[in-house]
């Protein structure tokens, strides 16, 4: 009984722990190649505050890989992509606990110098992985790895989502890839457009952005186009011609999704690299507001660093001064495009941040949350002995809280 109480009290001070990284955004950043390794860094909405270098703060001599542009995460782990390895001390794919940051595994490199684009967190046992030597299977249980997938052999293996048992991958140059999940195999290949750069998914619907224009407002040569995949064959459906789609990434990989509201079927996106607005296009109306928002005057987007957070609603935007300043601003909006607080400068750095992953929201993790919204029906004190008492023992005491409710909670109390 004894053992057992020790055992319970060790449990229950681990699970008193405050999460650090909750209620919050990730900002996952290239950082300055050449001179750093990549970096995330964590803005609390909690505290109004910026954790610099997160993941190096949580992991002593460890790093991120070099130029990572692409994070993803579950209910469990955090999955970070990187174009190359950073020496021994950051992979090509690198896996963090969610909450913590605390490093569990690291893969340099796959099938010699496959370098990482994007992943898609699909179970506890499975992750695809998409390099530029194909797609892989990874096992975050195991940390096994399998593949290439066969077929799958595109250089830019991009954005993926799920559709039933599909998974639906942007391959650059190709169109778009559907695996079949339960096989972990090639199904086909859809040759939606050579010049597809981002999937995106609206409520059930899957659809992609087609454009040949990287720079501004498109010329008549041009192609701007958004087009729904059908919901069985994948086949690309009639396109929806826009003044300008998501920005194109032939160049040099990166995330260009748009920023999406599945309640009102309404994008938010950057169609510009370097431009000084965000847009919005109503998909059921078809209406489009190329100036949305203006950024703020001497600050322009690097990249496509925007996206909505689904735990409050906001549109969260990073901008940058320019190549020759190390001046970054974080802006939150809403989704009438209206700033909710003021914006932060970042500390001076060459971040060039690659995008966004949104941590979960906090939730009550110990007895004095709870006493804040729940009526104690009673407690109950045992001690290591396992003796029960409505009165706390000397010692150490198991102290167990009944509310009103039926539900209950435990921690632990050393009484002199």
């Amino acid at each position: 009984m004894k053992k057992l109480m020790l055992m319970l009290a060790a449990g229950l001070m681990a699970a008193s722990t405050f999460a650090q990284y909750t209620d919050g955004v990730f900002i996952v950043n290239e950082d300055w190649f050449g001179h750093n390794s990549s970096t995330v860094n964590f803005y609390s909405y909690k505290t109004g505050e910026m954790t610099y270098r997160a993941y190096q703060k949580e992991n002593e001599g460890l790093t991120l890989g070099n130029t990572t542009q692409f994070a993803a995460k579950d209910d469990t782990n955090i999955y970070f992509c990187s174009k190359q390895n950073y020496g021994e001390t950051g992979g090509r794919f690198d896996v963090a606990d969610a909450k913590t940051l605390k490093a569990k595994h690291s893969i340099a490199t796959f099938s010699g110098s496959g370098d990482t684009r994007a992943c898609f967190p699909y179970s506890d046992t499975k992750v695809y992985v998409g390099t530029s030597k194909g797609i892989y299977v990874y096992n975050p249980t195991t940390q096994e790895v399998t593949g290439p997938i066969e077929g799958t052999d595109v250089k830019e293996p991009g954005l993926m989502e799920l559709a039933g048992d599909k998974l639906v991958v942007c391959a650059q140059g190709k169109g778009v890839y559907v695996i079949d999940t339960t096989t972990d195999a090639l199904d086909k290949t859809v040759d939606v457009s050579a010049s597809t750069c981002a999937l995106f998914k609206v409520n059930n619907d899957l659809w992609v952005s087609v454009n040949n224009c990287t720079w501004g407002t498109p010329t008549s040569s041009n192609t701007e186009q958004f087009i729904k995949l059908n919901a069985t064959t994948f086949e690309p459906e009639t396109p929806t011609v826009v003044p300008m789609a998501c920005q194109n990434p032939a160049w040099a990989w990166k995330k260009t999704a748009p920023a999406v509201d599945a309640a009102n079927e309404v994008l938010y996106y950057a169609p510009a690299d370097g431009g000084k607005f965000i847009s919005k296009y109503d998909l059921k109306s078809g209406e489009f507001t190329q100036n949305f928002i203006d950024l703020p005057t001497g600050e322009s987007m690097y990249g496509h660093v925007l996206d909505l957070d689904p735990n409050t609603g906001n549109i969260v935007v990073v901008t940058f001064e320019g190549y020759g300043s190390q001046n970054y601003h974080l802006h939150i909006y809403n989704k009438e495009g209206e700033e909710v607080q003021n914006a932060l400068l970042l500390d001076s750095n060459y971040w060039f941040p690659a995008m966004l992953v949104f941590a979960d929201p906090e939730t009550p993790t110990s007895i004095t949350d709870a006493e804040t919204i729940k009526t104690v029906a009673g407690v109950t004190y045992t001690n290591l002995a396992g003796q029960v008492s409505s009165q706390p023992f000397e010692g150490l005491n198991i102290v167990v809280t009944r509310y009103t409710d039926g539900t209950m909670t435990s921690a632990k109390q050393f009484l002199k």
